[in-house]
C-alpha cells in the first residue's frame, strides 16, 4: 500500500467521520430524554417497516455483528420497544416486534433524523447530492472490492 500524503483524502474521511459523529449527536440532542440511544434508531426503524424480522435478518440488514444486535436488542426489550413473538411459519423461531411505544418511539426517531438530513443537506443542489451519494457509493465498493469485505 502507497503512502498517502493527499490533503484531500485526508480531509474527505476527517469530514465523514465528523458527520456520522454530529449527525448522531443532534439525535441525541434532540430525543428529549427518551431513553434511547441514536444507534438503536436503525433497528427500531427496520422493525418499523418490515415487521417480523428475525435477530438474523437484523444482522443483515444493517451490516453488523450479531453481538452488537444482541445487546441493543436486549436493552430496546427491557425498555419495553421490542418483543420477539412466535413465528407462524416456524413455531420454533421467534421474530422481532414492535411495541406500541416503540412504534411511536420509532415513528419519532425516523422524523427527527429525516428533518437533521435535511439539516445536513441545506445548500447543496440536486446535482451535489447526486454527485455525493456516487462517490459515497463508489468508496464504499472500492473498499468492499479490495478488502474482500462482505456485505
Amino acid at each position: 500500500m502507497s503512502e498517502i500524503h493527499d490533503n484531500a483524502h485526508q480531509d474527505i474521511f476527517y469530514n465523514v467521520f465528523r458527520l456520522q459523529h454530529v449527525f448522531f449527536e443532534a439525535v441525541r440532542s434532540q430525543l428529549n430524554g427518551a431513553d434511547v440511544h441514536p444507534r438503536q434508531g436503525p433497528i427500531l426503524g427496520l422493525l418499523l417497516h418490515h415487521d417480523g424480522l428475525s435477530q438474523a435478518d437484523l444482522v443483515r440488514k444493517m451490516h453488523v455483528s450479531a453481538a452488537t444486535v444482541a445487546v441493543s436488542l436486549s436493552r430496546l426489550e427491557k425498555q419495553g420497544y421490542v418483543t420477539r413473538v412466535r413465528n407462524q411459519q416456524n413455531q420454533r423461531a421467534n421474530v422481532l416486534a414492535l411495541t406500541e411505544k416503540g412504534r411511536k418511539e420509532a415513528v419519532c426517531i425516523e422524523k427527527l433524523m429525516q428533518e437533521i438530513g435535511y439539516a445536513a443537506m441545506e445548500g447543496l443542489s440536486e446535482t451535489d447530492k447526486q454527485m455525493a451519494a456516487r462517490l459515497f457509493g463508489q468508496m464504499v465498493e472500492n473498499i468492499i472490492r479490495q478488502f474482500c469485505i462482505k456485505e
